[in-house]
């Protein structure tokens, strides 16, 4: 009778799991399209079942019986991502998370450590439960008995009769396999499709036609935080002394006072801000971020640098690469500044990015450990780190014919004690200014605030302008679209607050 239960209850958390990354089901259970909901829940019970009765008959043999527990811990890593995402994001999974995953580096996955305690109990305990159920299963299912066989390959052609169904009869024309028991596939899939098309614009150099129509300004840089709300600077007026350095600069720089970031996450945004692709394209046509700033510096005469401190991701870094100098460099972000001294002395145009770690998830460990947070919380205290760096920079450019570009990839949405990567109106403000060096010229030195909403696309034709080149008349952020988590261009007004 217990085994008989547990059997039930895994069935039940499967479906759990299934309906936590799809959420959109369970509301359409309640409307029109109910009978399409209740089909799906159907179909993905259907092919788990078949998935405990093909491991049951693979259990039966010591040497198939590893291809059994392989496929079972796949299974349970696919249950831990909708745990987590539930748990973590309070949301389900999406293509944009499932690029975050893949472009994870082992720093990055240690410092968010602490948030998967849960979610990796309960994936200890789903293996565990599946594991009993099909060994539990394996006695009462016949080797060869065809009816067992049928029912057990079920999963495997279910999904090839949804993909014809999918490209011949319900969407002639195209389609992919849709429906998987491991039903995070299709995600993931389509996210190394991304990776693979974003990686060709290595092999695309563009050429660029532009206009130089006066002097450019001899340093041009941009820093790139990560994760930065303008809500918690004291910059926007926030009641917690949290920049009170960029605060003492705020007469010499433009400040867009309402900022917004062009996605959620840091894949998509800086992306977005660092090339001239469109929100509409980014799905569909990855060539063209080879149209980026980085390859328009070095066509422009300026010597590219680009310096981080966060490890690789492939989208980012295929862009980074095309720098003429690009270093990546473990640490705090001050260890940015030595190399930003030893560049500022050399007498070519420069074009440096600094990709700083900034307050990334998570915040506790993004400040040295004698660092004096003055009783912030971990989130705070790492806005007031950043600026202490802002500090250093400005100290070694301010004699200079330089100017500093500042924003963030995107903010964070608050809940409790959560800082969220989601799409929402409050994730996407971020800080954006320029502070210009004492020999900046005046034609260039336009200081004081700038009320309008602003989507940091607008760095691209800015930078242009700073270079003494001939920007577009017209530029994206004047649409103002957004990339949701799920690859889709929307527009911004109709994100949730």
């Amino acid at each position: 009778m217990l085994k008989k239960i547990i059997l039930t209850l895994l069935i039940i958390v499967y479906l759990t799991g299934f309906l936590l990354s799809f959420p959109y089901i369970f509301d359409h259970l309640f409307g029109a399209e109910k009978l399409d909901s209740i089909r799906n829940f159907f179909e993905y019970g259907t092919m788990f079942c078949s998935f405990l009765v093909f491991n049951a008959l693979l259990f039966k043999n010591k040497y198939t019986s590893v291809i059994a527990i392989i496929l079972c811990l796949v299974l349970s890593l696919n249950f831990l991502i909708s745990a987590s995402c539930y748990l973590i994001y309070h949301s389900g999974f999406n293509v944009g998370m499932a690029i975050s995953i893949l472009e994870s580096n082992p720093d990055e996955v240690m410092s968010m450590s602490y948030m998967f305690i849960l979610p990796g109990i309960l994936f200890l305990v789903f293996l565990g439960m599946l594991l009993y159920s099909v060994s539990y299963l394996k006695k009462d299912v016949v080797k060869f008995n065809a009816k067992f066989i049928i029912i057990a390959l079920l999963w495997l052609i279910l999904p090839f009769v949804y993909h014809f169904k999918h490209t011949y009869i319900s969407n002639k024309g195209g389609g992919k396999m849709i429906k998987n028991v491991y039903y995070h596939l299709s995600d993931f899939n389509m996210a190394l499709n991304i990776q693979r098309e974003i990686n060709e614009i290595k092999r695309n150099v563009p050429v660029f036609d532009i206009k130089k129509i006066q002097p450019g300004i001899k340093n041009v840089i941009l820093i790139i935080g990560e994760s930065e709300r303008n809500q918690n600077m004291s910059l926007y007026g926030y009641h917690k002394k949290t920049t009170p350095h960029m605060d003492e600069q705020a007469g010499n720089m433009m400040i867009f006072d309402h900022a917004v970031s062009p996605a959620g996450i840091t894949n998509l945004s800086v992306p977005l801000i660092l090339s001239s692709i469109h929100p509409d394209e980014f799905r569909y046509h990855y060539n063209r971020l080879s149209y980026n700033i980085i390859n328009l510096a070095n066509q422009s005469g300026y010597h590219s640098f680009w310096f981080s401190t966060q490890a690789s991701a492939r989208g980012i870094t295929a862009i980074a690469s095309m720098a003429k100098n690009k270093k990546w460099i473990n640490g705090f972000d001050e260890v940015l500044v030595p190399e930003l001294k030893k560049v500022i002395q050399k007498k070519e145009d420069k074009f440096i990015v600094l990709h700083i770690t900034g307050s990334h998830p998570n915040p506790c460990n993004r400040t040295p450990p004698n660092w004096n947070s003055e009783g912030m919380d971990c989130y705070d205290s790492s806005i007031r780190y950043t600026d202490s760096v802002f500090k250093n920079i400005v100290s070694i450019l301010k004699s200079t014919n330089s100017v500093v570009i500042y924003t963030s990839d995107h903010g964070l949405k608050i809940q409790g004690d959560r800082l969220l990567h989601v799409d929402s109106k409050e994730s996407t403000q971020v800080p954006f200014f320029v502070w210009y060096g004492d020999k900046v010229s005046a034609n260039y030195r336009i200081t004081g605030h700038e009320p309008k909403q602003t989507q940091t696309t607008y760095i691209y034709p800015l930078i242009m302008k700073y270079m003494g080149l001939e920007a577009p008349r017209h530029y994206k952020n004047e649409g103002n679209k957004y990339l949701n988590l799920e690859m889709k261009s929307i527009e911004y007004g109709k994100l949730p607050e």
